[in-house]
């Protein structure tokens, strides 16, 4: 879902604001959904102190302290907590700073607490390569320098149908763990990993696709189970460098699209009733306001005290990354920020709220 190298944001040129685009009534050349008259929620204003740069974001709870920890793109994974979801945060860390990572950029993290530690997986790839490599380190604490990096467990190159970025740990029905992974080429695919979750155990299995002429990216998926469906949601669309006055049609900016499946591995349909496979998958995030093309996405539960019924709770937060349309910096993806939304799941398709801390 990082389709430039951290140079190339690094040189794009400051932009001149204009008036965003309307985004939410019409659907895209991809035939992706874009629910007319949709409003989507602004994003919890939040403060992070000297860093300038979220992209494809993953948050953790630790629950031995409450303390929030962010994994970014860029920076070898750079690592950012908090105690509070609307910060302050603060850079802590990367991920890979004590071991050798294979060449190219670090994106795409993906953390989780599983055996009783801590693993996150990453992506090391280059701007429109398919020579890409999915890695993983783990730790007992999540604290800077505590991370071990255990090497690889997928790669792909040209004469593969996939490209191995954009990892996602999930299990199945059977607690059988899968990653979700995929970029541009064939799109979104999943395999079976060890239960160390340090290496694979199968084949890859495709789960969504754009068969349109000329197509837009579908990246960046992720799989998510609440009641009886499976949630596999992924970005489509342009991610990463933009020009105020020359921004993609409405609608090709990057967006988040889901569809649903009674099974992990699918088939996954939308909300339409048209299957991922076939180009189908409903949006449930695009640009508004001073967001322009949010995507990166990821969930994660959290736990919370709950004034009002005076008890502990949990909440899902939807996270991802997005770029400010406004500000010093407009439309400048070396600028992207944070964004977090509650998830309102009570139609049986996940609705974005405004969250409160």
């Amino acid at each position: 879902m990082y389709s430039l190298t951290l140079l190339s944001l690094l040189l794009v040129s400051v932009l001149t604001a204009e008036a965003l685009p309307t985004t939410t009534t019409t659907a895209d050349g991809l035939n992706y959904t874009f629910p007319a008259g949709a409003h989507w929620p602004d994003p919890l204003p939040i403060t992070v102190n000297n860093y300038s740069y979220i992209h494809d974001p993953s948050m953790i709870k630790r629950q031995s302290d409450g303390k929030y920890f962010l994994f970014s793109s860029g920076n070898s994974v750079g690592i950012l907590s908090t105690d509070s979801l609307s910060g302050p945060y603060a850079l802590v860390g990367s991920l890979l700073s004590n071991s050798v990572a294979p060449p190219g950029e670090a994106w795409a993290p993906d953390a989780h607490y599983e055996n009783n530690q801590f693993y996150c997986y990453y992506a090391i790839s280059t701007s429109g390569s398919q020579n890409s490599t999915i890695g993983v380190a783990t730790s007992d604490s999540m604290d800077p320098g505590t991370w071990t990096n255990q090497g690889k467990v997928l790669s792909s190159n040209t004469n593969d149908t996939y490209n191995a970025i954009d990892p996602n740990l999930f299990f199945d029905g059977n607690n059988t763990p899968y990653l979700s992974f995929g970029s541009s080429w064939d799109d979104i695919f999943q395999i079976q990993l060890t239960s160390n979750l340090s290496a694979t155990a199968g084949s890859p299995k495709q789960v969504a696709h754009n068969a349109t002429k000329n197509p837009e990216i579908e990246e960046g998926s992720f799989v998510w189970k609440n009641g009886n469906f499976y949630y596999l949601f992924f970005s489509a669309g342009d991610c990463c460098t933009f020009s105020a006055s020359n921004l993609p049609a409405p609608g090709g900016e990057y967006h988040v699209v889901v569809g649903r499946s009674e099974s992990a591995h699918g088939p996954f349909i939308d909300q339409a009733g048209v299957p991922l496979l076939q180009t189908g998958g409903t949006t449930i995030l695009g640009s508004h306001g001073r967001v322009y093309a949010p995507g990166g996405e990821s969930i994660f539960t959290d736990t919370y005290y709950n004034s009002s019924t005076s008890s502990w709770q949990e909440r899902d937060i939807f996270v991802y990354h997005y770029v400010p349309a406004d500000g010093p910096h407009p439309y400048n993806t070396s600028y992207a920020d944070l964004g977090l939304n509650g998830i309102d799941w009570s139609t049986g398709w996940p609705v974005l709220t405004e969250l409160q801390v």
